[in-house]
């Protein structure tokens, strides 16, 4: 028997099994596991916000204590 519902993982609110948002916390679902919760989809922007900052800091540090003395 397929299942017309999830629950969310948030709030666990039970949801259509098309929804994609959660009505009542607001958050994006994905598709149902075995035991009828939603998953949690990747977040991959917050992914590649890290890996920008953390390239731009460590590029600071390098300029910090190898770059500034030399004047460049």
């Amino acid at each position: 028997m397929r299942e017309t519902t999830k629950k969310c993982p948030y709030c666990s609110v039970t949801i259509a099994i098309n929804d994609t948002q959660c009505f009542s916390c607001k958050n994006k679902v994905g598709e149902p596991d075995d035991h009828g919760i939603a998953k949690k989809p990747t977040d991959w922007m917050s992914y590649i916000y890290a890996v920008v900052s953390i390239g731009a800091f460590s590029g600071f540090i390098y300029w910090l204590f190898f770059l500034k003395d030399k004047g460049g």
